[in-house]
């Protein structure tokens, strides 16, 4: 019996950029028995998919496929994939196929996934560990001194929508340094470690070493075109958009304060325009909802790294009812208040982002000095 490790190439859409690992168990004197085991199988269509992975619920599955099956899915899609057989003696690859055996039973194949701790290639990699033992050194010199966020970055590039979309909602935990250990999240990290590890080999009178890995091959090649795809930029960077939003505000925000000084001039109580009411309106809206998102993950998700996210203390989900009081007249003095707390808010954030190192974005930079700017405004109208 053989066993190897398979590491798929990431794909274009959002949720295959990080790639896959599987573990193949092929029986060299049964043609037919060459399965790979896989962790992190899930369907769109489980009841109430999203709102269950929002909140961290996600019960994902260990798979069971014809090899020539899980590669030709790989080959459909035009992704990568390499192999690395593993030196293990009878005994070791006994025991690791009695552990996925016992992983695939119906009551212990569900398992609650978790992106950076528990996901398809960190099982692999504790799976190897507990079948190979202590004879199982890794070299970790290509250990690269990087934060979970970094490693994530790879796969996704910065400053586009996916990279601006995952700062949203996770904390300052991803931003220290991953541990080796950690580090094996990724399907590559996990190659790498395997790639360089070693087993120990001994005699009565002798101890030796001999790489983990006794031969790799290249079983699939990512197309170019695919490959292109996920090296393109976005079409619009967020910065972009926000930096379009942050002149409009200036623009918008220069207007109203020359409407003002004209009606102190004629001594007249000033008036929020229309069109800026509009602006604040949308604007305090879509930073209300993004809110209500950021602080359920915040307080109700069972996600790690999401927790004690500083972006709590500008996307306020209270924004979503001041949004639409704005156009109450009668509460003008409360808003001003509001806008106030708002304005400090921001101002905390930008302090306490600045003394923990909750990675920025530069789009946010831009979006938070838009609010900024709208909040003091507002606040001294």
């Amino acid at each position: 019996m053989r066993i190897s490790l398979l590491t798929c190439s990431p794909g274009p859409d959002a949720y295959e950029r990080f790639g896959h690992t599987g573990l193949r168990i092929q029986d060299l004197r049964n043609p037919e028995m060459d399965i790979t085991f896989h962790y992190g199988v899930f369907s769109f269509n489980t009841p109430h998919f999203i709102y269950r992975f929002v909140k961290g619920e996600t019960d994902y599955q260990l798979g069971a496929v014809y090899t020539r099956d899980f590669i030709g899915e790989y080959h459909h899609r035009g992704l990568g994939m390499t192999e690395q057989w593993l030196r293990l003696d009878s005994a070791q690859a006994q025991e690791m196929l009695r552990r996925l055996l016992i992983n695939y039973r119906p009551e212990n194949r569900t398992y609650r996934y978790s992106y950076f701790f528990d996901n398809c290639a960190t099982r692999p990699f504790h799976l190897i560990n507990a079948s190979v033992g202590e004879p199982l050194h890794y070299d970790t010199a290509w250990v690269k001194d990087i934060t979970l966020r970094e490693m994530v970055q790879e796969k996704t590039h910065r400053n586009n929508w996916l990279d601006f979309g995952i700062a949203l909602a996770v904390a300052a935990r991803s931003d220290q340094r991953a541990w080796f250990e950690e580090q094996m999240f990724l399907p590559e990290y996990l190659s790498l470690a395997v790639a360089n590890a070693q087993i120990e080999k001994a005699t009565a009178s002798n101890r030796w070493h001999v790489p983990f890995v006794t031969e790799c091959d290249t079983l699939l090649t990512m197309r170019p075109d695919i490959a292109a795809k996920i090296a393109a930029p976005d079409r619009i960077a967020p910065a972009t958009v926000f930096g379009i939003v942050l002149l409009l505000a200036l623009v918008l925000s220069a207007w109203e304060w020359r409407k003002r000084k004209e009606a102190e001039q004629k001594k007249l109580q000033a008036q929020v325009p229309v069109l800026v009411n509009t602006f604040d309106t949308v604007l305090f809206l879509a930073a209300g909802l993004t809110g209500c998102v950021v602080w359920f993950l915040n307080f109700f998700s069972l996600h790690p790294a999401v927790d004690n996210n500083l972006n709590c203390f500008w996307l306020l989900p209270t924004h979503v009812i001041v949004a639409g009081l704005l156009w109450v007249k009668g509460l003008k003095k409360w808003c001003n208040i509001y806008f106030g707390i708002t304005f400090a808010f921001i101002i905390a954030y930008v302090i306490f982002d600045w003394i923990i190192g909750q990675y920025c974005p530069p789009a946010f930079l831009l979006l938070l000095a838009t609010l900024l700017l709208r909040s003091y405004m507002r606040f001294t109208s």
